[in-house]
């Protein structure tokens, strides 16, 4: 195998890891759960760079964090958005407590960010279903399938309350 399909295959594994922590993480809300599915969302910017330094031989450590594309020339490139999209909401959902005392609207609606763990879910659900190679397995529908049902559920108990 080469250093490319290592780090391809390893960045698919770690994205079901960072899944699976997700949806456990929505489910429960351990703080367990939250740093090891943002050490495994973490994780992917940095293997994607690597895999674009070993398939071009150029290193562009922006290219995870700028290149948003709309009209894409590649469909991986528009995969790639919802990686993006998923880092960005897991981000800024993990470390929006701790900016609640900044201002105001931190601190009134910081609360309200915890909804950036779903968006960080079903983007990097569409980012697995497009791209990872384990996408045809039984074992992984099986388990991408009971994930959506999960938080489905967690999203709508959420919303619930809400409303009540």
């Amino acid at each position: 195998m080469t250093r490319l399909g290592i780090v391809n295959l390893t960045q698919s594994i770690t994205a079901i890891i960072a899944f699976i922590f997700l949806t456990l993480q929505i489910y429960s809300n351990a703080k367990i759960f939250k740093i090891l599915t943002y050490f495994f969302i973490f994780i992917q910017p940095i293997l994607i760079i690597i895999s674009i330094y070993f398939l071009y031989a150029r290193f562009d450590p922006f290219y995870m964090y700028t290149d948003l594309c709309l009209l894409c020339g590649k469909k991986y490139e528009y995969d790639i958005n919802f990686l993006r999209i998923a880092f960005y909401a897991v981000s800024f959902a993990v470390f929006a407590p701790y900016f609640k005392n900044i201002n105001n609207w931190f601190k009134t609606n910081w609360k309200l960010l915890r909804y950036l763990y779903y968006l960080g879910f079903y983007s990097l659900s569409i980012y697995l279903y497009n791209t990872s190679p384990f996408s045809n397995s039984k074992l992984f529908i099986i388990l991408f399938y009971l994930a959506q049902a999960v938080v489905l559920y967690q999203l709508l108990l959420v919303l619930r309350k809400k409303q009540d």
